[in-house]
This record gives C-alpha cells, structure tokens and sequence, in this order.
C-alpha cells in the first residue's frame, strides 16, 4: 500500500506529513511518560522484522499481491504509540533506501499504515479482548483488528488521491476496498498466527492489550527475532511474488500508473545494489542490510527516549 510520488497533490502532501509528523511526536511523548518503557532491543528486533515480512509479498487474488504490514500485531504487542514510532522507522527506511514509497508521500504511508493500521486494529482488538483474560479472544481481537486496519488504510489511501485530484472517491474507493479484502483476510490469517505463537511461547511479550509490564529475557528475545528478520529478508524476499501489490494494482486499473515519479534518488531502489551479477543475491543482501538498519534506528530512537526519561528523573 506504499504511495510513491506523483500522486499526491502538494496541499495534500503536507497535511499528511504535519498529521503523520504529529502523531510520532505524540507517540514518542507517551512513550517518554511511560513508566514501562519496552526495552529498546525489543522495540528495534520488532521494526526489523516487520521490515522483512513487507518484503515477501504472496499472491492473493488473480493479478494482485500482498504481504503483512504488521501495524496492528505490533499495536497488540507494544501497544499503539509504540506500533506507530516501529511503522516510522520502517517506512522511512523504505523510502529514503529503497525507495518503496515515496518520500512526499511518506506522511501519508504513515497517516495509512502506521497510524490508522495501528490505532484501528488496536481499538477493535481491545474491545474483544477486554471483557475476559482469554488469549482466544485477543487472537480474534487482534485478527478481526488487522483486517479492519487493512481497509481503513485502503480508504484513507483512497482519499488521498481522490483529493489530489487524481479520481472520483466512488471509482478509486470501491477498487481499492475489493483489492485489499484479500490482503486484509492475509493480514488478518498473519496476524493471528505470529500472535498464537507468541502467546505460547512468550505471553510476557504481549503487553500492548495490559499484559505484563515487563518482559522476561528481553534481550534474548530481541537477539532471536532480529536473527529471524535478517533470515526472512535474505532468504524469503528474494522468492517475493512479482505481482502488483493492492496499491499498484488499483492504480494500473485506473490507469494510473504513469503518474509515478521518484523525487528521490535511493541508493538501493528496488531492493537490489546497482551492480552485482546475481539479482537473488543482490535482494537478499539489500534486505538483510536494511533489517539491520530498521533494528539500529528503532533501537537508538527508544535508546534515547529511555536515557532522556533517566536523566529527567
């Protein structure tokens, strides 16, 4: 669902970044205020790993792929504002290093993905969970929440371009709703397998639905899904379907897909180096490079939030 540039209107361009710059600097503020604060090495191997499931789209319906966006899982595990500065990291290293989104545009993926994603999937998650203790209906909650975080995305995406000028709301909102129904039903079946295991294995780690306040072995934990992420994006992104995701595909039966134009010049645009003889070889080292990237980020922003809220104290 990245929007690259080209298709968003100045106005609307810098409304969208002023909303999504907003709600990271709220989201960092509520992160500095807690009492808990998740550790930073957990908060980085997370954005590392939702970084290398976005790299493997998988076919979903005829002519469109689609892969787990991870907003509304990390929201459950982390809690809402957490998932947001995560979803941050993420789409700004996608668009400053390779280019999967546009960087006008990157305000938007955030209002979308990071913001809507998270705080839609979160809230419907809660409601379900909240009336008993019982990991079944957290699972259900947080799938439930990751199909409706995946159209309410879809719909603000649609705005955005209805307002640039670009398509009537009806035609552009209808499309996109019956291409992402499929990956929200993927992102939903994702969703909920990663968090049943999780729950398993790990319940400590679910603290975003008023789980444990504090995690057992978090750094042996964070060592483990940041190998797992370097491992999925060296390994799985390079056997990525080639399909159009439900962004791509829309625009292309909108006839659209011209009005992509990169405004910025990444040094790994398209996952790939710009030399090297093997493509596979090329895609799975530029993924595993900006996993490791995306946990350095994500662990240095919390880092920095624990040693500000330390030295305050």
């Amino acid at each position: 669902m990245h929007i690259p540039d080209g298709f968003l209107s100045t106005s609307v361009s810098l409304a969208t970044w002023g909303v999504g710059g907003l709600s990271v600097a709220a989201s960092l503020a509520a992160e500095r205020r807690d009492a808990h604060p998740m550790p930073a090495g957990t908060l980085g191997s997370i954005a590392a790993f939702l970084f290398a499931a976005q790299l493997v789209n998988v076919p979903v319906a005829p002519g469109t792929s689609g892969h787990l966006v991870g907003a509304t899982l990390a929201a459950v595990m982390l809690g809402p504002w957490r998932a947001v500065i995560v979803m941050a990291v993420v789409l700004a290293v996608q668009a400053v290093l390779f280019q999967d989104g546009g960087i006008a545009a990157l305000g938007a993926n955030l209002v979308d993905m990071g913001l809507a994603g998270s705080f839609v999937g979160y809230t419907l998650a809660w409601l379900v969970a909240r009336r008993a203790r019982d990991p079944r209906r957290s699972v259900w909650g947080a799938m439930l929440g990751a199909f409706a975080g995946t159209l309410a995305a879809a719909t603000l995406a649609a705005l955005w371009l209805a307002l640039s000028g670009l398509y009537p709301l009806s035609g552009v909102l209808s499309l996109m709703l019956i291409t992402h129904a499929a990956i929200g039903v993927l992102e939903a079946a994702l969703t909920g397998g990663i968090l049943v295991t999780v729950l398993r294995w790990r319940p400590d780690l679910v603290r975003g639905l008023g789980g444990e306040t504090a995690a057992v072995r978090p750094a042996t934990f964070a060592v483990g899904v940041l190998g797992l992420a370097i491992t999925v994006a060296a390994f799985a992104a390079p056997l990525a379907s080639s399909l159009p995701d439900g962004f791509d595909r829309t625009v292309e039966l909108l006839g659209l897909a011209d009005k992509a134009h990169p405004t910025w010049p990444a040094p790994l645009a398209g996952y790939v180096f710009p030399w090297g003889s093997s493509s596979a070889l090329a895609a799975a080292v530029a993924g595993a490079l900006g996993a490791g990237v995306v946990a350095v980020l994500a662990w240095a922003v919390s880092r920095t939030l624990s040693t500000e809220d330390a030295a305050h104290r």
